[in-house]
C-alpha cells in the first residue's frame, strides 16, 4: 500500500472540497493506496488544488511524489504566481479536461512532469433523481410559488462578484468577477427576452451581488434562493449538493458563460439533471456536451435559448450528454485510471524535474530598478514597440526606477532586465549581463518564422531561444497560439507566464459617446497595420474593397498596405494619439492578419470601444472573446458585419481588456517578486 497525504480542500464546502471528497473515495476503491495524516509520513503528496499544496513547507515535500489536479485553464493560470510556484513543485499533473491536456502537454517537456488524463466526477445520484425526489421537499415547494407559471427558467450557480468588492457591511459597488462572464450571461437573457423567451433567472450560492442588480437594470427576472447580504455572504450562501439537485430540477437549462474554466462541475451537474445547455467552449465543456451547445457569440446564444424555450431543441441532446456523464465522470470510472496512475508511482522513485532557472540572491533586498531592452522607436512603428513604450510608462507610474539598453549600468546596476524578443543590441546585453547575475524576463512573441516564412526570420527564432535558454529566469508568452506553436516547433520557454499586451491608456481609450450608425447611415469600419507584410490581410483587404457595398459599410485603412484600396479611405501611418481618435470616429474595427500572435493593433482599437470582425487565425480569438466576431472567408464578412450593425451596443459592452497597469504589475511580479519562485 503506498502511503498518501491528501491534501485539504479550501473549507469552503464548495467544489474544491467536493473533488477532494470524490478524489478519496476513488483512491480508496483502488485498494493501492493508505491515508496518512502527516506529509512527512507519505509517498506520495495528493492534491486537488495547488494552493492547499503551497502552503506545505518544502521541506515536508521533498523527495515525494507530488501529484496535483490541475484546476484552472493552464495558459490562464500561468499568469498567476502561486501557479508558477507550483509549477516547479508538482511532479505529476491531472489534467480533468481534454483542454487541460493539451495545454499542460505544451509545458510538459520543460517543466519535466509527469502528467495524466482523469476527468472531474460528479454524484450523478444527487443531480439525476426524479420529481418524486422532491416530494414534499420545502424548497421545492417555495420555488413553484416564486416561479411564474410558463417561465423558461435558465439555472445560474457561478459566483459572479469578486470578493474585494464586498465589504463585510457591503459599502462598495461590488464588481463583477469578469472571467466567470456574467456580463455574458446578462446580455444573453436580456436578448433571449427581447426574442420573445418567457426567459426567468434561478440563482442561488455565494457572492451573486453584481448579477442581482445588472438583471435588475436590464428588468430581466429572476429568483434569487440564499440569505441577501449587503456584504460578503460566502459563510451563509454555499449550499448543500441535495439543495442544489433540486434547484436544477426546478430549471430548464442552464447556461455556462465563462471566458476561461477548469471545469466547471455545472456542466455534469446540469447534464445529470437533464437540462438543456449552452456553453463557451471553456474546460470540459467540448468534452460533455455536442457541438451545437458550445458557443462564442452571445447573440446567437440567445437566439438557440429562445428556440429552445419554443420548441425544446436544445433539450433533445439531454440524454446525450447524460449519458456521457454516467459513462465518463463518475467515481467509478475514475477508479482504474486512479489506479493506473498509482501503479505507475509504487514503481519508480520521484519523476525528475527539468534544472530550475537560476534564482539571483538577494532580488528582495536589491533596488526596484529595470531595464528594458528594446529598439525604442517613435510611433507610429510596429506593435512590440508600442506596447514596450506603454510598459516603460505604467513601471515608471508604479515608482519603479526604468532605465533602457543598459545605459548606466556601470554605476546603477539594474535589478531585473526585460528583453523584448531579439529586438535589441544582443551584443549589448551579452556585454552587460551575465547569466545568473539579474533576473532577466523575456518576452517573446511569433514564432517570427511563423509569422514572416523568410531564412532570417528562422534564425532569429533560434537567436531568441539561445538567448532565452542562457540568460532567462521566466517567459512571457503574449498567447496561447505562442505558446503552442513554440512547443510545437520544439522550444522549451524558461518558466513560462501567459501575460497578454496593452496600450497605453493616454491614446487609446472609449468615447464618452461611442460613435452609432444612424438610420441610413454606412457602417464605419477600420483597419490598421504598421507592416507592409503579405500576412497582415493586404489580399483580404482589398476583396473588402472591391465587393463591399458602399451605401452598407464605408472603409478605412491606416498604415501601410501593399495593396491599392480604389474605394476605401487610405489614410498613412499615424501617431498614437491621433490613431486612437481615428479609431473612435468608426464602428467597428477589422482585422485580417493572419498567424498573428497578440495584435497590438487590434488591442489598441478594442481598448478605444470598438467591437471587432477578425480572421479566425493566431491569437485573435482570445484577445477579442465575446467583443467580436469571426469569419475564416473574405464572403462572410457582409453578413458578420451586418449583425454586428444589429447589435454594436451588446458587443461594445462586453469587450473586455486588462489594462497596462495591471500588465506591469504582472511583469513586475516575475522581475522583482518572490511568489513565483517560492520552493
Amino acid at each position: 500500500m503506498i502511503p498518501v497525504y491528501l491534501c485539504d480542500g479550501d473549507g469552503c464546502g464548495w467544489a474544491i472540497d467536493e473533488d477532494v471528497r470524490l478524489t478519496r473515495a476513488a483512491l480508496e476503491r483502488t485498494g493501492l493506496v493508505r491515508f496518512v495524516k502527516e506529509p512527512d509520513e507519505a509517498r506520495v503528496i495528493h492534491a486537488c488544488w495547488w494552493e492547499p499544496l503551497m502552503r506545505l513547507p518544502f521541506e515536508r515535500v521533498r523527495g515525494r511524489h507530488v501529484v496535483c489536479h490541475m484546476v484552472g485553464e493552464p495558459a490562464r493560470c500561468l499568469a498567476e504566481p502561486p501557479f508558477q510556484a507550483a509549477m516547479a513543485r508538482v511532479t505529476h499533473w491531472i489534467a480533468q479536461s481534454a483542454q487541460a491536456f493539451e495545454q499542460l502537454a505544451w509545458l510538459a517537456p520543460s517543466a519535466g512532469f509527469g502528467l495524466s488524463r482523469i476527468p472531474y466526477a460528479v454524484d450523478v445520484a444527487e443531480f439525476a433523481s426524479g420529481p418524486e425526489a422532491d416530494a414534499g421537499d420545502p424548497l421545492a415547494a417555495a420555488l413553484r410559488e416564486r416561479i411564474p407559471c410558463g417561465a423558461y427558467v435558465v439555472a445560474s450557480f457561478h459566483r459572479d462578484t469578486a470578493a474585494a468588492g464586498l465589504g463585510a457591511a457591503g459599502g462598495s459597488k461590488p464588481s463583477a468577477k469578469l472571467i466567470k462572464g456574467p456580463d455574458v450571461l446578462v446580455e444573453i437573457l436580456a436578448r433571449a427576452r427581447e426574442l420573445g423567451a418567457p426567459v426567468f433567472a434561478l440563482l442561488a450560492g455565494p457572492r451573486r451581488h453584481w448579477i442581482r442588480e445588472a438583471l435588475r437594470r436590464r428588468e430581466v427576472p429572476f429568483a434569487f434562493v440564499g440569505e441577501l447580504r449587503a456584504g460578503d455572504d460566502l459563510d451563509v450562501n454555499v449550499l448543500p449538493r441535495r439543495r442544489i439537485g433540486t434547484l436544477y430540477r426546478a430549471a430548464h437549462a442552464h447556461v455556462c458563460t465563462s471566458r476561461s474554466e477548469g471545469g466547471p462541475r455545472a456542466i455534469l451537474e446540469a447534464a445529470a439533471a437533464g437540462l438543456s445547455q449552452l456553453s463557451t467552449p471553456v474546460g470540459l465543456a467540448p468534452d460533455v456536451l455536442r457541438p451545437e451547445c458550445v458557443f462564442r457569440d452571445a447573440i446567437e446564444a440567445a437566439e438557440k435559448l429562445a428556440r429552445d424555450a419554443r420548441d425544446g431543441w436544445l433539450r433533445r441532446l439531454a440524454p446525450v450528454h447524460a449519458q456521457s456523464v454516467r459513462v465518463e465522470h463518475t467515481v467509478d470510472a475514475n477508479v482504474p485510471r486512479f489506479a493506473e496512475l498509482y501503479q505507475g508511482l509504487g514503481v519508480s522513485g520521484p519523476a525528475a524535474r527539468a534544472p530550475r532557472a537560476a534564482r539571483p540572491a538577494g532580488a528582495r533586498e536589491r533596488p526596484r530598478r529595470v531595464c528594458l531592452w528594446n529598439h525604442f522607436t517613435p510611433p507610429p512603428w510596429g506593435g512590440g514597440n508600442q506596447f514596450m513604450l506603454a510598459l516603460r510608462g505604467a513601471m515608471e507610474r508604479a515608482g519603479v526606477e526604468v532605465t533602457v539598453n543598459g545605459e548606466d549600468h556601470e554605476r546603477r546596476p539594474a535589478t531585473a532586465h526585460i528583453l523584448n524578443s531579439v529586438q535589441f543590441e544582443v551584443d549589448r546585453f551579452r556585454a552587460v549581463v551575465q547569466p545568473g547575475g539579474a533576473r532577466v524576463v523575456h518576452r517573446i512573441d511569433g514564432p517570427i518564422s511563423v509569422l514572416r516564412g523568410t531564412p532570417d526570420s528562422l534564425e532569429q527564432d533560434r537567436l531568441c531561444f539561445a538567448l532565452n535558454a542562457r540568460y532567462a529566469t521566466a517567459t512571457v508568452i503574449q498567447s496561447r497560439h505562442t505558446l503552442r506553436f513554440l512547443t510545437d516547433m520544439g522550444f522549451e520557454p524558461v518558466r513560462p507566464a501567459l501575460i497578454t499586451n496593452a496600450p497605453d491608456p493616454a491614446n487609446f481609450f472609449p468615447a464618452a459617446a461611442p460613435a452609432r450608425p444612424e438610420h441610413g447611415e454606412p457602417l464605419r469600419i477600420i483597419a490598421s497595420a504598421w507592416s507592409p507584410s503579405p500576412g497582415k490581410g493586404a489580399a483580404i483587404y482589398q476583396w473588402l474593397d472591391e465587393h463591399l457595398d458602399p451605401s452598407r459599410f464605408r472603409f478605412t485603412f491606416v498604415g501601410n498596405c501593399p495593396a491599392v484600396l480604389r474605394h476605401a479611405r487610405v489614410v498613412p501611418p499615424r501617431p498614437s494619439r491621433e490613431l486612437g481618435e481615428l479609431l473612435r470616429e468608426h464602428h467597428v474595427y477589422l482585422t485580417a492578419s493572419r498567424n498573428d500572435p497578440c495584435s497590438n493593433a487590434l488591442i489598441e482599437a478594442l481598448c478605444c470601444g470598438l467591437p471587432a470582425l477578425y480572421l479566425d487565425s493566431g491569437g485573435h480569438a482570445e484577445i477579442v472573446g465575446a467583443g467580436g466576431l469571426p469569419f475564416t472567408r473574405p464572403s462572410e464578412i457582409p453578413a458578420a458585419l451586418e449583425r454586428l450593425r444589429d447589435h454594436l451596443a451588446v458587443y461594445r459592452r462586453l469587450i473586455q481588456r486588462p489594462g497596462i497597469d495591471a500588465i506591469a504589475r504582472a511583469y513586475l511580479d516575475l522581475a522583482l517578486g518572490e511568489a513565483p519562485y517560492r520552493e
